[in-house]
């Protein structure tokens, strides 16, 4: 069934409008990485001129990625965003691949993963969640993301209307915990903190720190394709996708750097560098011990907008593939009153039902994350050769300077291949090239079990 054959079976109208996407960019991208990752960029990068520095770079980096992928969906706005893009771009295989890594880990493991922050964050709050590891907090995992899947079958608009509130939350958590910090803090007045070594570290190292210090800010500021997955449920797609990703990509970037100056004034890189939970000594620094509360509970918050998102926009990947012929037609259906995926929202969540129950769910999270910026690269290289190859297809967004910010994202997505397989433990690229190996077997079965029969 085509897209539109698909949407005319429905009574759902395309709902969400240009706040509803710019706010699910930014949540897509302002996750909980914004509170924890400034503090292994501090390890490598202890000066604070290299500090801040290096996420004004990866912001750049991010914000030419934002311009690739609005181009690649004003040409393609149809659900399925980067499995299309890819799709159109380099054949069916590589967006088969891609949408099995997004299926059977990315985003469900993820889900399970985000899930079991929230509830963390919550624990001191709400003692009945359970410590982690045991039964109750598995059980009360398993009950968020079966309530976050029963919003998601209510409809994009409804889903994207909670979104909404999670990242009004979290962007109002974020301005104060800075508006403190900077202008009502003291660093004179409260107990002093170890002083920055920063001028004790060579230019050299520095140098090489720089490239290692960017995983985790690209890492910190990745999440914007999401958007994209959902397209089908984009009113005026085409004009609103590329507004929409460039002003919640470049929004999140100003936010993230406003942080970090906060971060940076309040307890200082050293400290950072030596505490995990840096982000809460700032707000109980700023804002007394309640400070400390509010910023846990906005941390739950954030886990809970990401995990929407995830859950919002995902399954039309899995929709997108079944619409190509690359997966289960019935993946396809749409509710007939809230045009949601319903089976592709229920297999979603069976799957990230199953990794509460494994042990080591980031590990496998943290194995594919060299694989995922392969796509990266693939789209962007596919969109710098894709209007030579296809004189015909209509341009409705040119990204300004093209090629520039294609062939910049592209460059960046070899650079955190390679780092990431330099930097991960063996074991884990291993993991990461086996979930690809075994996508190709899929594939390969799957085309089989599809290809006509020659007559006898």
């Amino acid at each position: 069934m085509t897209e539109t054959g698909a949407r005319a079976t429905t009574s759902a109208p395309l709902k969400l409008n240009l706040l509803d996407a710019t706010l699910l960019v930014m949540g897509g991208i302002l996750g909980v990485g914004v509170f924890f990752n400034p503090g292994q960029v501090a390890a490598l990068l202890p000066h604070p001129t290299a500090f801040m520095a290096v996420w004004l770079v990866g912001g750049l980096i991010a914000l030419c990625g934002a311009f690739t992928f609005a181009e690649l969906g004003a040409t393609f706005p149809r659900a399925g965003g980067w499995f299309v893009y890819l799709r159109e771009c380099h054949g069916p295989l590589v967006a088969f691949l891609f949408a099995w890594v997004v299926l059977f880990v990315v985003s469900t493991a993820a889900m399970a993963i985000m899930a079991d922050f929230c509830l963390g964050m919550l624990e001191e709050l709400v003692p009945f969640v359970g410590a982690a590891e045991s039964p109750g907090r598995a059980a009360w995992s398993i009950a968020l993301l079966g309530a976050v899947t029963a919003l998601g079958l209510g409809g994009a608009k409804l889903s994207a209307t909670f979104q909404n509130v999670c990242m009004a939350l979290k962007i109002g958590a974020c301005l104060v915990l800075v508006a403190t910090g900077c202008l009502l803090f003291s660093p004179d007045a409260a107990a002093p903190l170890p002083t920055p070594s920063g001028a004790s570290v060579s230019a050299p190292e520095l140098s090489s720190n720089f490239v290692l210090a960017l995983l985790p800010v690209l890492f910190s500021l990745g999440g914007w394709q999401m958007l994209g997955y959902a397209a089908g449920e984009v009113a005026d797609a085409r004009r609103v996708l590329p507004r929409a990703t460039i002003l919640g990509v470049g929004a999140v970037t100003l936010l993230t750097l406003l942080l970090n100056l906060d971060y940076m004034r309040v307890v200082g890189l050293e400290h950072m560098a030596t505490h995990p939970m840096f982000a809460a000594d700032v707000a109980r620094r700023s804002l007394g011990p309640a400070g400390e509360t509010a910023l846990r509970l906005a941390m739950a918050i954030s886990a809970l907008g990401v995990l929407t998102v995830t859950v919002i926009a995902s399954p039309w990947v899995y929709v997108a593939m079944a619409r190509e012929g690359l997966f289960f037609r019935r993946f396809a259906r749409l509710q007939h009153r809230t045009g949601a995926p319903v089976e592709a929202l229920c297999l979603q969540a069976l799957l990230a039902f199953a990794y509460v129950f494994v042990g080591d769910t980031d590990a496998l999270v943290n194995s594919v994350v060299f694989v995922e910026w392969i796509f990266h690269g693939l789209a962007a290289a596919g969109l710098l050769f894709l209007f030579r190859r296809r004189a015909d297809l209509a341009r409705p967004y040119a990204s300004p300077a093209f090629p520039l910010f294609p062939l910049v994202y592209l460059l960046a997505a070899c650079m955190v291949v390679v780092g990431n397989l330099l930097q991960n433990d063996a074991r884990l690229s291993w993991i990461g090239l086996a979930v690809v190996g075994s996508g190709w077997g899929a594939y390969a079965l799957w085309t089989r079990r599809t290809r006509p029969r020659s007559p006898q």
